[in-house]
């Protein structure tokens, strides 16, 4: 499963080509972040104070249909422009974590480069953040509800 995630900069004027990241879920992927929920709600227990833990992870793909399309070749601009609607189809601004279909793909020109990728653990969600290359701007994604991952495993077992 491909989950689209809409992000928000740390900077909101500027947001360097990561408005959107793209995660591949898998029943590997899905364990990994079942586990890791289930880490931060043992450490709860003895810590109560404790909200989030992170990991280092580079998971997402950040991205941006908008990124130079002009001094694109035209068939990238044409990609642009079908990966826009595609995303506005989804309605991935209004409900921020929506499943990709099938065909949904981002070109390597699209993809923002980003340092420090980081895997946010919360009680039941996860989300992605990332430092743009070369700035001092985070980038943050939507969370991923646990349902998500424990529908991945679900239909895997099927």
């Amino acid at each position: 499963m491909r989950v689209v995630l809409k992000t928000w900069s740390s900077n909101p004027d500027y947001s360097a080509g990561c408005d959107y990241a793209v995660v591949e879920i898998g029943e590997e992927f899905s364990k990994l972040a079942l586990r890791r929920i289930n880490v931060l709600c043992g450490q709860k227990a003895v810590d109560p104070s404790l909200y989030e833990t992170y990991y280092w992870d580079s998971s997402a793909q950040y991205f941006s249909p908008w990124v130079n399309p002009a001094s694109q070749p035209s068939e990238v601009q044409e990609s642009g422009f079908e990966l826009e609607e595609t995303l506005e189809d989804l309605e991935v601004d209004t409900r921020e974590v929506v499943t990709a279909p099938a065909d949904f793909r981002v070109l390597e020109s699209q993809i923002a480069a980003v340092e420090c990728a980081q895997m946010i653990v919360r009680e039941g969600t996860i989300a992605f953040n990332a430092l743009l290359r070369h700035t001092d701007i985070y980038v943050t994604t939507a969370e991923i509800p646990k349902q998500v991952f424990e529908s991945v495993l679900t239909i895997a077992a099927a």
